[in-house]
């Protein structure tokens, strides 16, 4: 098992955007710590939403690191939106 990040740029201009890289780059990191950065996610549709709650479930359940960085505040807006606190990834707490 790698102890090295695996990392993806998210890159979502609109609540259209194909999401088969993510789900390409969580199939090829299954034993991986990831971290997803949302620098280009203009607004984050819930169905993108939803793997990352279940990645997240996931990776932590193994043990292994999950994180989504570089949360635009467009990306906070839709978090809100879709009922989760702005910063629900960014606090360990709350994640």
């Amino acid at each position: 098992m790698s102890t090295e990040t695996q990392k993806h740029n998210l890159d979502l201009p609109n609540a259209f955007a194909d999401l088969d890289p993510l789900i390409a780059f969580f199939n090829a990191s299954r034993d991986k710590a990831v971290e997803v950065d949302c620098s280009k996610v203009a607004v984050m549709p819930s169905r993108c939403l939803q793997l990352l709650l279940g990645a997240e479930q996931q990776w932590r359940s193994e043990g292994l690191g999950f994180s989504v960085t570089n949360i635009t505040e467009g990306c906070r807006k839709s978090l809100t939106l879709l009922g989760l606190e702005p910063n629900r990834f960014e606090d360990e707490e709350t994640a």
